[in-house]
């Protein structure tokens, strides 16, 4: 639940900045900088499974 929890403040967190950047930029700036940071998040989410799975083979 806790997890839940925290996906969804970052969720929320996420889309508030992408609103505020539509606002005062525009929708090509607040798509841009949303595909960067969904890019990152991609790959920091590639990162960990691949850290989590190389930690259980060693074990």
């Amino acid at each position: 639940m806790r997890n839940f929890l925290i996906d969804s403040l970052g969720l929320a967190g996420f889309g508030a900045m992408n609103y505020g950047l539509y606002l005062k930029f525009g929708l090509a700036d607040a798509l841009i900088s949303a595909g960067g940071l969904l890019l990152l998040l991609a790959l920091a989410g590639a990162r960990a499974a691949k850290r989590r799975n190389e930690s259980k083979g060693a074990a």
